[in-house]
C-alpha cells in the first residue's frame, strides 16, 4: 500500500489498485506456471495495475496531475530493493480468501462483480439499481472490512506462532 500511495498520492485509488492486483495475483497463484520470482512478479502486477489506473484517472479528469513514468520507475526500484520475505504474501492471500468467504452474500456479490468480472461502477450500479457513487462507497466499506479482517487473522496467526 505504501508503494501504491507513493505512486498515486491517493489512498482510495491505492486501495482499489491493491485489490485489483490482489485479484490478479490470486487467480495466478493456483495455476501451474513458470513464475520464478513470485515477489518480483507480484510487484510488476501492482506496477502495471497502477499505470492502468492512473491512465484511467487521467481520462476521467483532465485536472489531475499525471505522475511521470520516471517517478514510478524510481519508486519501483526502491521497492524492488526491499528484501522482505514473501511468506507474508502467502499469509495475506490465505487470510483474504477466508475473509471473502465470511462476507455476507450481497457484499461477496459486489466484490465478485467488480473484481472477478471486472465490471465498471456504472455497470454494477445498473445491475443493482444504485448509483455509481453508492457502489464506490459500498466497495470502499467492503475493502475496509476485508482489510480489518485480514489484519485480525494475521495478528492471530502471528500470536499463535
Amino acid at each position: 500500500m505504501g508503494y501504491l500511495y507513493a505512486i498515486t498520492r491517493d489512498a482510495d485509488l491505492s486501495e482499489e489498485i491493491y485489490q485489483n492486483a490482489a485479484v490478479v495475483v490470486m487467480e495466478q497463484v493456483g495455476k501451474p506456471g513458470t513464475i520464478r520470482d513470485f515477489r518480483a512478479w507480484a510487484k510488476e502486477v501492482v506496477r502495471r495495475q497502477a499505470f492502468h489506473a492512473i491512465r484511467e484517472r487521467e481520462k476521467a479528469s483532465k485536472l489531475t496531475r499525471a505522475v511521470s513514468p520516471e517517478l514510478i520507475d524510481v519508486v519501483s526500484i526502491a521497492f524492488a530493493e526491499d528484501q522482505t520475505e514473501s511468506v507474508a504474501v502467502t499469509s495475506e492471500s490465505a487470510a483474504l480468501k477466508d475473509c471473502l468467504n465470511g462476507l455476507p452474500t450481497d457484499k461477496r456479490t459486489l466484490v465478485a462483480l467488480r473484481y472477478e468480472s471486472g465490471a465498471s461502477f456504472d455497470s454494477i450500479s445498473n445491475q443493482l439499481n444504485s448509483t455509481p457513487a453508492a457502489i464506490q462507497r459500498a466497495l470502499s466499506r467492503v475493502r475496509k472490512l476485508l482489510h480489518g479482517c485480514i489484519q485480525k487473522k494475521l495478528r492471530i496467526a502471528e500470536e499463535a506462532s
